[in-house]
């Protein structure tokens, strides 16, 4: 009996970057699968794309007359998917032709998973593959040490190590609840959604290979909406701090949530929103101190002045993350 895999490809006014991301869905070794957009109402070209692969019976799109933002149009793909398993395929990201194949094993193998996931590759707005980039996000997300098979420390790695990358992941559907989409958790919804598979108690697999590939852009969420992704981050830690079940992990979720409360007040900071800015950073306080929080808040009791300084360093460090990038990119090149 052969199993189906939904791939869904939430997508909002990236029709550049979709044509790839949904060729490489449908080039998938495992033959029995759905790809699903879900176009959010985008107002660029993305339905003129979308009607390129209409013809493909495996292929639909779910366009929303009206904007319904990430949660909603999250939940609404998984509550349409027809699969036995499901992946969440970004709109400026794409597959390896076996990526299905390789993360549907183990949890064919292991009815007690909920999740399997894989490392991936990074690369630049041209689609061109950053060796070094990549080595680099595989150690920073602890990917490059994790041996083959059933994480040893699900919870770890998924909340605190940030291990599982939710382009790199195949869900078990019957184990995943649309309601483990969140509103709340906005710019981290992929990282919430991770905690609420941890909480069920299942399991996780990891499969030591580049299965995925992930654009660096300057579009990106992280970078294009810095408030609404430190919103996030924040109302998932101090979620964590209030689950007693995950009290192993408090101590270092604590820390990051400091952190966390400390970019948040800079960046509210820079918008000008000094008040704000000093509240969270005083929350900051409360969970760590740290020699950056203390600056900010001095610049954030500063008036307008701070604010503009703190505008004027939040630009050059841009910049020089944006002239590096291109660096590397003609090293590689080269």
């Amino acid at each position: 009996m052969s199993v189906k895999v939904s791939i869904l490809v939430p997508t909002y006014n990236r029709a550049g970057y979709l044509r790839a991301a949904i060729r490489s869905a449908l080039a998938q070794t495992h033959s029995d699968i759905e790809v699903i957009v879900l176009d959010d109402a985008s107002p660029d070209e993305t339905p003129a794309v979308v009607r390129e692969f209409s013809p493909d019976p495996r292929f639909r799109c779910i366009r929303h007359p009206q904007n319904v933002g990430i949660a909603q149009n999250w939940r609404r793909g998984i509550e349409a998917a027809s699969g036995d398993y499901f992946c969440l395929l970004h709109d400026d990201d794409t597959f390896e032709p076996e990526f299905v194949a390789c993360l549907l094993q183990p949890l064919e193998e292991h009815k007690n998973l909920i999740l399997a996931c894989c490392d991936h590759w990074a690369m630049n707005p041209d689609g061109q593959r950053l060796q070094q980039e990549s080595d680099e996000m595989s150690k920073r997300f602890k990917r490059h040490a994790l041996p083959e098979g059933k994480l040893a420390d699900f919870g770890r790695s998924a909340i605190v190590d940030g291990s599982t990358a939710i382009g790199a992941t195949l869900f078990r559907k019957s184990m995943v609840s649309p309601d483990f989409i969140d509103e709340r958790a906005k710019g981290s919804i992929d990282a919430w959604l991770f905690y609420q598979c941890v909480k069920t108690g299942f399991d996780g697999y990891y499969v030591a290979r580049r299965l995925m590939n992930y654009r660096v852009h300057g579009g990106g969420m992280s970078q294009a909406m810095p408030l609404y992704m430190e919103e996030g981050h924040l109302f998932r830690y101090r979620s964590i701090l209030a689950d007693p079940e995950r009290a192993s992990l408090h101590a270092v979720i604590r820390r990051l949530l400091a952190e966390s409360a400390v970019n948040y007040g800079v960046g509210l900071l820079a918008a000008g929103r000094n008040k704000e800015a000093r509240r969270s950073l005083r929350e900051s306080f409360r969970w760590h101190k740290s020699y950056r929080a203390f600056v900010a808040y001095a610049l954030a009791c500063s008036g307008t002045a701070g604010a503009k300084i703190t505008g004027m360093l939040r630009k050059l460090r841009q910049v020089s993350r944006s002239g590096l990038l291109l660096l590397r990119q003609k090293h590689n090149r080269g």
